[in-house]
């Protein structure tokens, strides 16, 4: 994916020796698939669900549909909302989506979430108080709205992967996201069948804090937006081969 003199980080390809990356408990582990190793077949007729905020509505979404269908077979059903999570039910309340779209595309065989960059903010409650940040509860009931919603989107144990967010360029929200990542990790790592796929130091610089770019094909691309937030279309691609090859080795047998 990424090159970098100073670690020697592989360079990005698409052609044989194309590297997947698998996250494991004890960090991030790379998996080079060299000429002549045989790539994981997709079990036939497998069915991701997709959801998720601005970073699923747009192009990491995107990419990520078309590489999971186009590359690996899988059947997928994306739905993407922008300045959603849940932090604010009141907006936009994901939990009853994630049923709706259960719903909508029944029997999936797993479910790709990503949230995170919206909920680093209170807590709304359902008589209408809050929960600010910084008070003791903050965690504990995001946490419980983390479950809540896997429960939701992967009824049943089905397997489920929960995106972490990326570094951020806002210093506020970078600190912010770190916590936030904490906790995905923690209840991912609990329930059963789900996985917490970090994307963090795909899109960080060598000392893991924020670059708008990094190099790729010996070439320095910008993987961010202005805002430093988002991602570009390069850091979209990035993120996408990394999170692909996670979710394509788990429900391959592959990456256990």
């Amino acid at each position: 994916m990424r090159a970098s003199s100073k670690h020697g980080r592989r360079a990005w390809a698409r052609g044989v020796g194309a590297a997947v990356a698998a996250v494991t408990a004890t960090g991030l582990f790379r998996h080079v698939a060299w000429a002549g190793e045989p790539e994981p077949a997709a079990p036939a007729g497998k069915r991701i669900l997709l959801v998720g905020d601005s970073m699923i509505a747009g192009a990491l979404g995107l990419y990520l549909e078309r590489g999971l269908r186009d590359e690996h077979g899988y059947v997928t059903h994306r739905r993407g909302k922008s300045s959603t999570g849940l932090a604010r039910p009141d907006f936009f309340d994901w939990i009853k989506e994630a049923k709706r779209q259960n719903e909508e595309f029944p029997d999936a065989d797993a479910a790709i979430a990503m949230f995170g960059g919206n909920d680093a903010q209170g807590l709304r409650m359902p008589d209408r108080s809050w929960i600010r940040w910084h008070e003791p509860a903050w965690s504990e009931e995001y946490a419980r709205r983390v479950t809540a919603f896997a429960e939701a989107l992967a009824p049943n144990n089905r397997p489920m992967f929960l995106i972490g967010m990326p570094v951020m360029g806002r210093e506020r929200l970078h600190e912010r996201v770190q916590r936030i990542n904490t906790i995905y990790r923690a209840e991912m790592a609990i329930r059963p069948n789900a996985k917490f796929i970090d994307i963090w130091d795909v899109l960080a610089d060598d000392h893991g804090e924020y670059t708008e770019r990094v190099v790729i094909d010996g070439k320095r691309r910008r993987v961010r937006a202005g805002d430093g937030v988002h991602l570009s279309g390069a850091g979209a691609r990035l993120a996408e081969e990394h999170v692909r090859g996670v979710v394509h080795q788990t429900l391959s047998g592959a990456g256990a």
